[in-house]
C-alpha cells in the first residue's frame, strides 16, 4: 500500500497519513509512506506506484471553489503544501496508469461525480473511493480504519469491505465508490 500524505503542519489536527501508516503497521500490512510537500512530488508518486501496492491512499485537503452562478462548491484539485493544487486535467496529462489499483482519497469533495469519473477514467484505476462533502479528520480516519481492516486484514473484496462500512456504521460523511 502507498500512502501519499500532504499535511498542513499549521492547521491539521493530526497527520491522517501518519495515522493510517501506524494503523496499518499495527495490522501487519506492508505500506510505503511519503510526506509530500510540492505538486511535482505528488504527481511523481502517483506515476510510480510500486507494483506490489494494490491500494493508494491520498491524504490531503481538497481545493474547492464556487463556480459562477452555482450554489455549491466544486472540487478543483488535490491540495499540496506549496499552496498549489493538482487538477484532474494535470493528472490526465501526466499519463498516470493505476490499472488494477484501488485509490482512496479523503480530500474534501473529491468524490463528487465529475472529479471521481475524471480520476478513474484518466488513471484507469479499478476503484476510486472518496468523500462527496468535507469529512472531519476523525470521520475520515474512521472510514479508512473500518475499510482497511475489512479489506486488508479480513480479505474482503473492495466492494464487500466498502458495503460493510456503508451498511453497518453511522459515519455522517458520505464516501462514494466508483
Amino acid at each position: 500500500m502507498l500512502i501519499i500524505d500532504c499535511q498542513d503542519k499549521g492547521e491539521d489536527p493530526g497527520s491522517e497519513g501518519k495515522f493510517i501508516r501506524h494503523m496499518l503497521n499495527l495490522m501487519g500490512v506492508a505500506n510505503h509512506y511519503h510526506s509530500v510537500r510540492i505538486k511535482t512530488q505528488f504527481l511523481e508518486l502517483l506515476s510510480s506506484v510500486p507494483s506490489e501496492a494494490d491500494v493508494v491512499h491520498i491524504a490531503t485537503h481538497g481545493r474547492v471553489g464556487k463556480p459562477p452562478n452555482k450554489k455549491r462548491e466544486k472540487f478543483i484539485g488535490f491540495w499540496t503544501p506549496d499552496e498549489k493544487h493538482v487538477s484532474m486535467q494535470e493528472i490526465a496529462s501526466a499519463g498516470i496508469n493505476l490499472a488494477g489499483k484501488t485509490v482512496i482519497s479523503t480530500a474534501c469533495r473529491s468524490g463528487q461525480k465529475t472529479p471521481r469519473k475524471a480520476f478513474k477514467h484518466s488513471t484507469q484505476c479499478e476503484y476510486y473511493i472518496a468523500p462527496i462533502k468535507g469529512p472531519l479528520f476523525y470521520n475520515a480516519a474512521l472510514m479508512c480504519h473500518i475499510f482497511y481492516h475489512k479489506h486488508l486484514s479480513l480479505g474482503l473484496s473492495v466492494k464487500q469491505a466498502f458495503s460493510e462500512y456503508e451498511n453497518r456504521y453511522k459515519n455522517p460523511h458520505v464516501f462514494f465508490l466508483e
